[in-house]
């Protein structure tokens, strides 16, 4: 069932980008894309239509809520946020922007992939509406 989902990864950081794809793909998400920053999520979303984007925030040439901006108004794909910053601020920016959920870098595998399903059940509920 993991598999039928969509995921694309977006961050400038290659290590990172590798690392959320291995974890993912070692629990059978189908991760069919990967970018280094926001244009790249932009493109790749009109491309793939992902079910899910993990997104890191600060990217150079388009951070992440600048895309998740212009994706929300083109694409329904659910945004996780990565960020190394916590900040009040960031967060309410976040929720107004569309993001479903965001976590704090280093990101793990215990706390990405409970969010990753939650994220993928509510997009299966809401499909099956």
């Amino acid at each position: 069932m993991r598999h039928r989902y969509r995921i694309i990864i977006i961050d400038d950081d290659p290590i990172t980008r590798m690392d959320l794809v291995e974890m993912l793909q070692e629990q059978g998400y189908n991760v069919v894309a990967d970018g280094k920053n926001g244009e790249e999520a932009v493109s790749l979303t009109q491309l793939w239509d992902p079910h899910l984007i993990i997104m890191d925030v600060k990217m150079p040439v388009m951070d992440g809520l600048t895309a998740t901006g212009i994706i929300k108004g083109q694409s329904d794909a659910s945004i996780l946020l990565l960020t190394a910053y916590s900040q009040k601020d960031l967060v309410a920016k976040a929720k107004t922007k569309g993001v479903c959920a965001y976590l704090v870098k280093p990101v793990m595998e215990e706390e990405l992939l409970p969010a990753v399903e939650t994220i993928l059940l509510e997009k299966q509920s809401s499909l099956e509406k």
